[in-house]
């Protein structure tokens, strides 16, 4: 997959607020590691581990969000062979709150079309 198409399917599995749509995005042993995930699923060094682990946290967002918009400002790839990372900057706007949004970055990593690696930093 390129870079566009990664990040594409990333942002429309997010936005879909589907866990099972998410959870197909990622590989066997990925990672995904934010403030959030340290917060609201109780991990101390904030890392999920394995598609399961991110499922259950997008069923976590799922149960409490109407809506997840990711305005995505800019993106900077690299592509290997395999795979590639990509830094995507974007607004994050949750249940249409445009005023309380936030700044945010992921760092997203791939090989053969599913996320290795992710992680997240929110501003």
């Amino acid at each position: 997959m390129t870079p566009s198409e990664i990040v594409g399917c990333w942002q429309a599995a997010w936005e879909s607020l589907d866990p099972a749509r998410v959870e197909a995005l990622y590989a066997p042993g990925a990672t995904h590691m934010s403030s959030v995930v340290a917060e609201r699923m109780n991990r101390a060094d904030g890392t999920l581990r394995g598609p399961g682990e991110i499922r259950a946290y997008a069923e976590a967002a799922a149960s409490r969000l109407t809506s997840f918009k990711a305005d995505i400002l800019q993106v900077i790839s690299d592509e290997t062979d395999s795979g590639g990372r990509a830094s995507v900057e974007y607004w994050r706007i949750l249940n249409g709150d445009e005023a309380g949004r936030t700044r945010v970055v992921e760092i997203i990593e791939w090989s053969g079309g599913r996320i290795t690696a992710c992680r997240v930093f929110h501003f």
